[in-house]
Parts: structure tokens; C-alpha cells; sequence
């Protein structure tokens, strides 16, 4: 165990993918921060980790950017090994799965911390404070986290406006698409088996939802924020659902899309990148799993935060997601929905406090 840090120290974290696994490598880069105070942490991440992680903490002080699949990688992996060989690290912390990672620190002199024995069983974030646990001594219970800033609040705010959306309303986001939607055949069919929910299956939810809202005397806006891409899929579920939901495709901005995300009083999502954003801004959610464990990828939070259903729970699994019933994802949602109806005098307040508790200047 090291002692205490008196010293300022230089750290490079590296770790490069997609918005969802950067969100899982932030209870580590937490950790790291609030061990070593004085630290300035540089990372080492393809485009998806900058946009992650640009405001994430102001001690983060340089961003280098990696493709290893790009056309001239075996430049710039020889160029990184250089800077990262000059930079004067006493710390590099691994979370990157492909073990050639390893050979960028070559000309190093720093510590170097890569996850051990990473099992199936524990979600990866986990494993990635393990690492750095194993460095301070210190177990560390830190939750996925991120920050939304007041201008983006402000942008997703004139987008509720725009479409009539009441802020008093319970907020019930749906998020039918997943990156592999548009990748080659082989890849979109596993995909889909595995994250693609029927879009008869989100129609029908969104019908449901409006039901039991009604019965329930609970005012209720449903909400889609799409890419453009997904603009055909997202009209389509709109027709089916009688037009129940109200389909937003702004401009894409990530830091506006958090801010969104956060307004959200109930996200239900496949595992797909969003749910990992969402979980990190402390929204509540109802994740749908097929094949993969939401113990191993799912998002790293408080058990009350989300409620996960697994196609394997299912009376017909080999489905995959098309497993999981409208009548299961209605009930997963309806205790949050309750919650809501129960304090229906201070939600108002409620999401202001959950707004403020996330929000940093611009």
C-alpha cells in the first residue's frame, strides 16, 4: 500500500470505447481523483472518451486520441509511446482490455495497473476500483457519475418548450435504437437479437403507460430523443402508438442529450450506451437484457435506481429481447411511477434538487 501523497503527482488513464464504457471507467477515475489530491490525470481514449469525459473534473488536463484501427495507427502508436515515455507519469492505470495497450508504456518509467482476474460475475467498473484499490489500500464505493452544465440544461429546456413538453409532468423516456443497428448484416442480427426490442413491444408500452397513468390520476409526458438516423424507426413506433409519444431529434450534441437524459423521471432502455449516461446522471430506469448479465455490464448504481429484466427470466429466452412482455416492462415501471404519485405535490421541487445536484458552470 502507498503511503499518502504529499507530492503532485501525473497520471494517464487509458481506456478507449464506446460512450459506455467510458461512463464505467468513472467510479475509478473518481477514486483516483480523491486519493490523489494534487493529481493532474491525463487520458488516453479514442473520440467517444473525450466526449464522455470533457467536463468530468478540471484536473483532467489532456485528452490523447487513439484509433488503433485507423489508417496510420502504427504512426501514432509510435508517437504516443514517445509522449508517453517523455511525460514524467508516476502512475499509469490500464482499464483496456486488449493487453497491446501494454506495449504504448514500453519507454515508461511509471507504475503501471491493469485489471486482474476480471470475471463475468462482477459488473467491469468494479473490477476497475479493485485496480485502483489495490494501488491506495483504500476500498473505494464509488457509483458511475457525470455533470451536466447549465447551458445544456437551457438548450434541452427551450427543446421542451418547443414541443410542448411539461417539466411538471413524470417524464418517461424511451430509447428503442443501439449502436449496432446500422452495422453489417452479421453483426445487426446478433445485435438485434440481443438489444432490439419489437417496435409493436415500445408502441404498446408507450398505450399502456398513458392507461395507467389515467387510471392513476398521474400526469405523464412520453418522450424519444433520437439521432437523425433513427428518425424512419422513431416515426414508426410513434404511428403505432397512436401517437403517445412525442419524438424529439435535435441537433446532436452530447452534452445537450445529458442534460435531457437527466430530466428524465424513468429512462427504459436496452444496454445500450444511453442507459450507462442516464444511470450515470442518477435517473431512474428500467434496462432490458438478453444474452449478456446486467451483473457484468449493466450500469454500475444503486440497486433502487433501476429495475433490470432479462430475457432469460423469460418463458421463450431463445427470443432474446423479444422475450421480455410489454405486461413485464409495464409493471417494472409502474413502482416508479407510484413513487412519483405519491409525492405528485413536490415533484416540481424533486427535479429541481436532482438538477442542481448534477449541474456545473459552463
Amino acid at each position: 500500500m502507498l503511503e499518502k501523497p504529499e507530492i503532485k503527482h501525473k497520471i494517464l488513464v487509458v481506456r478507449a470505447g464506446r460512450v459506455g464504457d467510458m461512463v464505467m471507467i468513472t467510479p475509478a477515475l473518481t477514486a483516483i481523483l480523491k486519493y490523489f489530491k494534487k493529481a493532474e490525470i491525463h487520458i488516453l481514449t479514442g473520440s467517444d472518451g473525450k466526449r464522455v469525459l470533457n467536463n468530468f473534473d478540471t484536473r483532467i488536463t489532456q485528452f490523447y486520441l487513439y484509433n488503433r484501427k485507423s489508417i496510420n495507427a502504427e504512426w501514432i502508436r509510435y508517437k504516443l509511446k514517445s509522449v508517453i515515455g517523455l511525460e514524467n507519469y508516476t502512475h499509469i492505470f490500464c482499464f483496456e482490455t486488449k493487453p497491446s495497450y501494454l506495449k504504448l508504456f514500453s519507454k515508461s518509467q511509471a507504475a503501471i495497473h491493469v485489471n486482474k482476474n476480471c470475471t463475468l460475475e462482477k459488473n467491469y467498473a468494479w473490477h476497475c476500483l479493485q485496480t485502483v484499490s489495490r494501488v491506495t489500500g483504500q476500498q473505494s464505493k464509488e457509483w458511475i457519475s457525470l455533470k451536466v452544465n447549465k447551458e445544456s440544461v437551457k438548450q434541452s429546456n427551450d427543446i421542451f418548450i418547443e414541443n410542448k413538453i411539461d417539466r411538471n409532468a413524470f417524464i418517461i423516456g424511451l430509447h428503442p435504437s443501439f449502436s449496432g443497428l446500422k452495422k453489417f448484416k452479421f453483426r445487426s442480427q446478433r445485435s438485434l437479437h440481443e438489444r432490439g426490442w419489437p417496435e409493436e413491444s415500445w408502441a404498446a408500452l408507450a398505450r399502456a403507460l398513458k392507461k395507467y397513468a389515467e387510471e392513476k390520476e398521474i400526469k405523464i409526458h412520453i418522450i424519444m430523443d433520437l439521432l437523425e438516423e433513427d428518425r424512419a424507426l422513431g416515426e414508426r413506433i410513434v404511428a403505432l402508438s397512436d401517437n403517445t409519444i412525442t419524438l424529439l431529434i435535435p441537433e446532436m450534441n452530447f452534452e445537450r442529450y445529458k442534460a435531457t437524459l437527466n430530466s428524465m423521471d424513468l429512462l427504459v432502455t436496452p444496454n445500450t450506451g444511453p442507459m450507462h449516461v442516464a444511470g450515470a446522471l442518477g435517473t431512474k430506469m428500467v434496462a432490458l437484457f438478453a444474452v449478456e448479465s446486467p451483473d457484468n455490464c449493466g450500469p454500475y448504481i444503486p440497486a433502487e435506481q433501476y429495475t433490470p429484466l432479462m430475457a432469460e427470466d423469460m418463458q421463450n429466452p431463445e427470443a432474446g429481447l423479444a422475450a421480455i412482455t410489454v405486461e413485464h416492462v409495464l409493471d417494472a415501471c409502474k413502482p416508479f411511477i407510484h413513487h412519483a404519485n405519491e409525492h405528485a405535490n413536490s415533484l416540481p421541487i424533486r427535479l429541481t434538487r436532482k438538477l442542481n445536484n448534477r449541474v456545473v458552470q459552463s
